[in-house]
């Protein structure tokens, strides 16, 4: 069966604005989380996701079926997130951890990490926690960052992130195991900080 992506994909190349809408109504909400993951802001993450398809409206041309289209579609939303963030030093909002991991799921990292028989200062000292582990992902280097929000905090597959940083499978994963361990080491100099 043929990826309705590259079909789409193929409408935009022979001129037909309808592959684009096809394309977004498959894509945006999820361009979207991933956007907003990177730059902590509702508008920024919007204006991130209508560039990245007007970037694959402009580049139909050029796309060569290597890689799906999504994973195509993901690298420049991820390309210009980067852009963005070293344009931009301050980041707002505090909202990232609070939506849910991935589309199937109503669970939050924030509910993964939180007690939920927590009582009002332990839901504080939760609040600050969860404030202090989107720091510490927030300063993390792009090339750590991107797989670890792809893959940890959105859920999709290791395999898809090597396709979207061209890189491998094992890259991927001992990116994200640096990630996870820069992260340890914040919490743990932050509680001993306290």
């Amino acid at each position: 069966m043929e990826d309705p992506d590259l079909q789409s994909l193929q409408l935009i190349q022979q001129g037909d604005e309808q592959g684009l809408v096809d394309l977004m109504n498959r894509h945006r909400d999820a361009i979207f989380r991933f956007t907003y993951r990177f730059v902590y802001n509702e508008a920024d993450a919007a204006e991130l996701t209508e560039a990245t398809f007007l970037k694959v409206y402009q580049n139909a041309a050029r796309f060569r079926p290597r890689a799906k289209v999504r994973t195509w579609i993901y690298t420049i939303a991820g390309n210009l997130c980067r852009d963005f963030l070293r344009k931009q030093r301050k980041r707002r909002g505090d909202l990232s951890l609070q939506m849910p991991l991935n589309p199937e799921s109503s669970f939050s990292l924030q509910d993964q990490i939180a007690d939920h028989t927590a009582v009002p200062d332990e839901d504080a000292h939760s609040r600050e926690s969860l404030q202090q582990i989107e720091a510490v992902i927030d300063q993390l280097p792009h090339k750590l960052k991107l797989p670890f929000v792809y893959c940890i905090l959105e859920g999709h597959s290791y395999d898809e992130c090597a396709e979207i940083i061209r890189s491998t499978r094992k890259t991927v994963e001992t990116r994200i195991y640096r990630a996870r361990k820069i992260l340890q080491q914040e919490l743990e100099n932050r509680d001993l900080k306290s």
